[in-house]
């Protein structure tokens, strides 16, 4: 893993080593083993190494072809690399080193940035600037594993791995983007091309951008297929989803230096760890986190994976004093995310990184594979739109739904037909908004009336749509997984990985993020993937050959802490009070300070549960209070 950075300037020729260099050196943690600069006539490239492939200084970066006509600045790491190289050395091609980045140097000059972005099989983000054609290609994996902002402002284009070394070059303020705050309150984080500014963009996922003297072209280079379906028996899945799995997990063991795993406990995690385990020589290093609360504590069923492949095993327990490192992720991440999960990752990824450079992670698993509820709720829901008649379903079910779950609560049958009438009620287009930390109701009661007039006609819901119109899926399992790839995944739990990570000068990796597992599992029939409503059912049922059954079958947990708790403890009464209820958080005109007050109120006293609503405005405020008033820094202590 790497930081990469550079300003490409249209019309000036000279551009300024110094700035690029601080865009580089503000990435510091992404690449703490090397850093690189390459500056020439309207172009200047910047580069950090975290050495993981050719740790030797053959692998230095910005890297270029044979006659300095194409340069490099890459991020990330191509798993096939070995099989490309060989290729290109027989149509003629010679290397100086051993490292996948002069792989794609040789790959641009022999197939043009699109044949070879086909080609690759890894995590990346890269920068190319070609010095003949006066182009500067800018690309992203398939899946957005590794971030990449880009930034056009006075005939200049910045990009980074950082939205803050954009920030840093520009030097002169930048407009907030008031509809990435609205998304930002509905998904935890912004999604897709948006950034806080609106002046910066992301590049997307399976894109590349091409910036020249004329413009710059956008364009798509690969597309997950849903339809059509696979026909096989489940025996026969089993089988291919072996060899798949079994293949990603080998491609990700190639490493110059020590790798080792996250093992939550989960199906996805332990099945990694078990396939590790079998194809690896060395003991498999693995690293869990938990919490002394035991209804959120995982541990004893990482434990249990553990000991049964005989892991070098090490574990962390969170505390609720964990908080204090809060400005310091606020400061990594540089623009609004809330993801409480972000505490934790953090955590495990500091104490592996002690051990290894390199951790394998279970990401991916729930998204190929129906992990989410909201699989099982769509499941469902399609059968009752299906066979309960109008009357029933829009009025007399939610209305006993409504009141089973004032008497009893949302856990347990009450809770199931609540989500089912919610989920069922009209067409799959009008559910897509469930699920939102503040649904449009409390949104309109918590904005102001001049904040609700800077988001005229915007709903977050609008980039749901978007891609429900991009997915070719069979049914309404299909087009929410599908939905959840292009949204939540990248956006929220990639990028709380990719930071939390790189924080700590740790690269992680994901078996079942490869491309080809994916397409695989995406033309798999979701009653395959999900019998009965039982999610995962077939990656559970091929983890039963390696993983103990009781972390299989239970209840699933997710990677957290018990934020609803701590934020009830009585230190959090005055943070939550003084940093959201003070005046110049009000005087930023966005929220109706009653409605802020009402919801602390109520959940300090127990009324009602609005921990990550609380935990969201948050971050929201502190991300003010550090990039917009500059009054905190990462290293101030909340208090």
């Amino acid at each position: 893993m790497c930081g990469i950075c550079g300003i490409y300037d249209r019309v000036h020729p000279e551009v300024d080593a110094a700035i690029v260099a601080r865009m580089r050196d503000i990435m510091i943690t992404r690449g703490p083993d090397d850093a690189g600069l390459h500056t020439a006539p309207h172009i200047g490239l910047g580069h950090r190494r975290l050495s993981i492939i050719d740790v030797s200084p053959a692998g230095h970066q910005p890297m270029r072809n044979e006659d300095g006509t194409v340069w490099i600045t890459f991020n990330g790491e191509i798993y096939n690399f070995h099989g490309l190289r060989d290729e290109l050395a027989g149509k003629g091609h010679v290397f100086r080193s051993s490292t996948d980045t002069e792989v794609l140097v040789h790959g641009y000059e022999q197939w043009g940035t699109e044949a070879l972005l086909k080609k690759l099989n890894g995590m990346y983000a890269f920068a190319i600037w070609d010095s003949e054609k006066q182009e500067l290609a800018l690309a992203r994996d398939r899946l957005g594993v590794k971030p990449l902002f880009y930034m056009e402002k006075d005939g200049k284009v910045y990009f980074s791995s950082d939205i803050k070394s954009i920030c840093l070059a520009y030097e002169r303020d930048l407009t907030l983007d008031f509809r990435a705050i609205d998304d930002f309150l509905h998904s935890y984080c912004i999604p897709q091309e948006r950034s806080i500014f609106g002046a910066i963009r992301k590049v997307l996922p399976a894109h590349y951008v091409v910036f020249g003297k004329n413009g710059a072209d956008a364009n798509e280079y690969w597309h997950l297929r849903q339809a059509p379906k696979l026909i096989m028996s489940e025996n026969e899945c089993l089988e291919e989803l072996e060899k798949r799995l079994l293949s990603a997990v080998q491609r990700r063991l190639i490493s110059d230096v020590p790798i080792g795993a996250f093992l939550s406990g989960g199906v996805d995690s332990s099945l990694v760890v078990a396939l590790m385990a079998i194809t690896s020589g060395p003991r498999v290093k693995t690293f869990s986190m938990g919490v002394r609360e035991e209804s959120y504590n995982e541990l004893k069923y990482a434990r249990m994976v553990a000991e049964k492949y005989s892991t070098e095993h090490h574990e962390f327990i969170v505390e609720p004093d964990a908080f204090g490192i809060l400005p310091e992720l606020i400061w990594a991440y540089g623009e609004p995310f809330a993801d409480a999960s972000q505490i934790p990752t953090y955590y495990v990824s500091k104490m592996t990184r002690g051990y290894v450079t390199v951790a394998l992670t279970g990401d991916g698993g729930d998204e190929s594979f129906c992990g989410y509820g909201s699989a099982v709720a769509y499941h469902y829901a399609s059968r009752y739109r299906k066979y309960v008649p109008d009357f029933l379903r829009n009025s007399l079910m939610p209305a006993i739904a409504g009141g089973l779950v004032s008497i009893a609560g949302r856990r347990g049958a009450a809770g199931k037909i609540r989500t089912l009438t919610e989920y069922g009620k009209r067409s799959f287009r009008d559910s897509l908004g469930i699920g939102g930390i503040f649904g449009p109701r409390l949104r309109d009661r918590l904005y102001t009336p001049c904040f609700r007039r800077e988001l005229t006609g915007y709903d977050p819901v609008d980039i749901f749509e978007k891609y429900l119109g991009d997915s070719d899926g069979v049914d309404e399992v299909d087009k929410s997984l599908y939905i959840g790839m292009k949204t939540a995944l990248p956006n929220d739990y990639l990028t709380k990985v990719d930071v939390a990570t790189m924080m700590n000068s740790l690269e992680a990796r994901s078996p079942y993020l490869d491309y080809e597992l994916m397409e695989f599992a995406a033309r798999l029939p979701s009653n395959i993937k999900m019998r009965h409503g039982r999610r995962k059912f077939l990656l559970k049922k091929f983890a039963a050959r390696f993983v103990p059954p009781p972390a299989i079958y239970r209840k699933k947990w997710g990677f957290g802490i018990p934020i609803v708790f701590w934020l009830r403890q009585h230190a959090m009464k005055d943070l939550l009070n003084g940093v959201l209820l003070s005046e110049r958080a009000a005087r930023r005109g966005y929220f109706n300070t009653e409605c802020l007050r009402a919801l602390i109120t109520e959940h300090l006293t127990g009324k009602a549960d609005h921990a990550y609503r609380l935990w969201t405005l948050l971050c929201l405020e502190l991300w003010h209070l550090m990039f917009i008033d500059k009054v905190i820094s990462k290293s101030d202590k909340l208090s």
